[in-house]
């Protein structure tokens, strides 16, 4: 009998250390799970041409040093990508499979309304931490009926409209020699480029301009040349636009064709990223644009130490390509959201979320704080390609920094050439 107790004795203790063990096993393992959801696919696919490197440059580091300290433990960091197929619905499916299929933790999204908005409406109704960028501040904010969402769980930071108007006015107000106040317009009959319109329009009468507009006009014109004869009638000696890379090579090949050349061109849109520029060749270089990033940006990575420059270097060193914009964004989309937690000291929803409206972190892109309405407005400069005869490619020169100081010059500006 005694022996038969001794044994149940036995069999007790060496069940309750298996469960012991089991449960201290258990509480030592802490892992975060963060959605990201981006553009892989459809025609916004330029927007994450860093991805997944960013992710892994970010991240990787973090986990071999065994994880994020968060309050007593170490956590490891797990990121998935969503492909939000650049669309507004592909946008919302990738959120809905991110919070309500995979149940991540907390969610990022980048890149142009359509990847950020439906993700963001879907974190508020779920109550989860989001936090998105490469959007402007605008185009998240205000709703259909213009006036302002209220956002709970959502944090953007980006440049604002305010801003990137300045920014058009003074490049042109600092172009050598002035100009004759005679302005182009190419803004064709899409999203961006009614609105586009519609807030450079007043803004440049206001100036005293004259703006000599030729309509909008649908994407893929194949023949330009009615548009190009009212610039050189009218002695246009700036133009301004909104122009796809596609639209952006024919005009500028026509252009050059009829022997019209203005003193300027300020292009958004398809002057962004540097493979559709290096494809314009000579017609490319000396276009303007805005700079919505670049290594001549301010700050540190708080996680990882670096400036924008190293970033840059280490990317095109492991990729053998040229860095995209939203290199920089995608990196501190990280930062704010790491810090969160971090300071939260735990990974709990509530707390991260009162960290999150609490943020002041030097990143990649400058400071990033936010206001009452959940968003902190970066910084903008004005950018001029070039061409690097040391590295025989082309290369965006920051020209213009009156808007924000704190962004360097690397060059001066020069005349369309």
């Amino acid at each position: 009998m005694a022996g038969t107790i001794s044994m149940k004795r036995i069999l007790a203790s060496t069940c309750l250390l298996s469960a012991l063990s089991a449960g201290h096993a258990l509480a030592a393992e802490c892992s975060i799970s963060i959605g990201r959801v981006v553009p892989i696919t459809g025609p916004l696919a330029d927007v994450t041409k860093d991805t997944p490197w960013v992710d892994e440059n970010k991240i990787k580091p973090i986990n071999d040093a065994g994880g994020l300290k968060v309050g007593d433990e170490l956590c490891k960091i797990n990121y998935k990508i969503y492909d939000s197929k650049s669309t507004v619905a592909g946008s919302a499916d990738a959120a809905t499979q991110a919070i309500l299929q995979d149940k991540v933790d907390f969610l990022i999204a980048q890149g142009t309304p359509d990847t950020t908005n439906a993700p963001s409406d879907l974190c508020e109704r779920n109550k989860i931490p989001c936090v998105v960028t490469g959007v402007p501040i605008e185009a998240w904010l205000l709703g259909p009926d213009g006036k302002p969402k209220e956002y709970k769980y959502t944090f953007a930071f980006y440049f604002s409209v305010g801003d990137l108007v300045k920014n058009h006015l003074g490049m042109i107000k600092a172009l050598p020699g002035g100009f004759n106040g005679k302005i182009g317009y190419l803004y064709p009959n899409d999203a961006d480029g009614t609105v586009f319109a519609k807030i450079f329009d007043p803004v440049f009468k206001q100036e005293g301009w004259t703006p000599v507009d030729p309509g909008r006009f649908q994407q893929g014109l194949p023949d330009f040349s009615s548009l190009i004869n009212q610039f050189k009638r009218n002695h246009v000696e700036v133009v301004t636009g909104v122009l796809a890379p596609p639209d952006m090579q024919n005009y500028l090949q026509q252009a050059a064709q009829a022997g019209f050349k203005p003193k300027m061109y300020i292009i958004d849109k398809g002057t962004g990223y540097p493979e559709p520029m290096a494809a314009l060749g000579e017609a490319g270089y000396g276009l303007l644009s805005v700079n919505f990033w670049s290594p001549a940006y301010p700050g540190n990575s708080t996680y990882g130490g670096y400036d924008g420059q190293t970033l840059v270097d280490r990317y095109e060193e492991a990729t053998g390509k040229p860095y995209v914009p939203p290199l920089g964004y995608d990196d501190a989309s990280y930062d704010v959201l790491l810090s969160a937690i971090q300071r939260a000291g735990t990974k709990d929803r509530d707390a991260v979320l009162a960290a999150l409206k609490t943020t002041k972190l030097d990143t990649v892109d400058g400071p990033i704080a936010f206001n009452s309405q959940n968003y902190s407005v970066q910084p903008l400069a004005g950018a001029q390609w070039r061409f690097d005869e040391a590295t025989g490619k082309i290369v965006k020169e920051t020209v213009f920094n009156e808007v924000y100081p704190s962004v360097k010059k690397t060059g001066e500006m020069k005349l369309y050439e």
